[in-house]
């Protein structure tokens, strides 16, 4: 795939549109880690988070031509992730499975060490012992790759705010794996 950095999302969706679906990529790579991170903030599953992911991806290619403002992109394709969520939860509560943060860990590369394979799930579901708003500073910062002055924007917190958030959520996942894996080096 050719890069194309100067593209705005209007750019993106007109291409994709005329028929040059190879374009859509773009808009995949653009927004992948904002879309995964808000599904892995919500549902703390790896493998629904991910499926929940590529789902999102899937309904905004297929509906494209129904985003009226092609400079809202980003925030359709949230509208979108948001609303698979919900169905998630709605489709969970009527088989009668709790809402709790059970975590599974799956999408992981098979020839991973046993021992990371572990680590990575003590660390998955130390997150899911978070508060919402410490998970949320966390996969903004580590998993989003945002800065502290988005993170701070997105959560309508200040920069120190966010700054002390991040602390604390640090320690509490410390804490937490510690807790889960007593043997563990942190």
């Amino acid at each position: 795939m050719k890069q194309q950095p100067g593209l705005s999302d209007e750019e993106l969706v007109k291409r994709v549109l005329k028929g040059e679906s190879e374009f859509y990529e773009h808009v995949i790579k653009r927004f992948e880690r904002l879309v995964y991170g808000f599904m892995l903030r919500k549902i703390s599953d790896v493998g629904i988070a991910q499926d929940l992911a590529q789902e999102t991806f899937l309904i905004g290619f297929e509906n494209l031509n129904r985003l009226k403002d092609h400079a809202r992109l980003k925030s359709w394709l949230m509208g979108i992730a948001g609303n698979l969520v919900r169905d998630h939860y709605k489709r969970r509560k009527m088989a009668g499975m709790p809402e709790g943060m059970d975590v599974e860990l799956t999408g992981m590369d098979p020839l991973q060490s046993a021992e990371q394979t572990e680590r990575h799930e003590v660390l998955y579901k130390a997150l899911a012992k978070l508060s919402e708003r410490y998970r949320a500073v966390l996969i903004k910062r580590y998993l989003e790759g945002q800065e502290y002055a988005e993170i701070a924007d997105d959560l309508g917190l200040s920069i120190g705010a966010v700054e002390v958030c991040m602390h604390r959520a640090r320690k509490s996942l410390q804490s937490a794996m510690k807790e889960l894996m007593p043997d563990i080096d942190i």
